[in-house]
């Protein structure tokens, strides 16, 4: 199961480099991923649901933490992906573009959706761990 999550995450192009994951006061994750050649880091915020705290057992954590990742380096990859398609749209509004930058606008557009679903699927299992190992408080 696992290589096959991550088989599908592989073809999206995601963001690369070594990644760290904090919990700020709220249960929101923090994801630092630093860039190995450039050195850069990159950081995003992963909301949790409001108002809801759990108890889970101590292995539950590190299971947690490699969804939470993998959301972040997703999310950060989408932040790019749409910093991409907000460009075309600001540089031609209301008017027709070259064909080149529509045949890139709609490979923008897929990659998009793309995201939106691995990252909804990524969130589904998070939950799913939760649901099955730790107690609502």
């Amino acid at each position: 199961m696992l290589r096959k999550v991550a088989a599908g995450l592989v073809g999206l192009g995601l963001i690369g480099g070594a990644g760290k994951v904090a919990y700020d006061r709220n249960g929101d994750a923090v994801v630092k991923i630093t860039n190995s050649k450039t050195g850069k880091v990159q950081t995003v915020h992963i909301s949790s649901v409001q108002g809801k705290t759990y108890s889970c057992p101590s292995g539950a954590g590190s299971k947690l933490q490699s969804y939470d990742l993998e959301e972040g380096r997703i999310k950060l990859t989408l932040l790019q992906v749409r910093a991409q398609e907000n460009k075309i749209e600001r540089e031609y509004p209301g008017s027709v573009a070259p064909h080149a930058v529509v045949v890139h606008y709609k490979a923008l557009n897929h990659r998009d959706d793309r995201l939106v679903a691995a990252y909804n699927k990524e969130v589904d299992a998070h939950n799913a761990i939760i649901e099955r190992n730790c107690k609502a408080d």
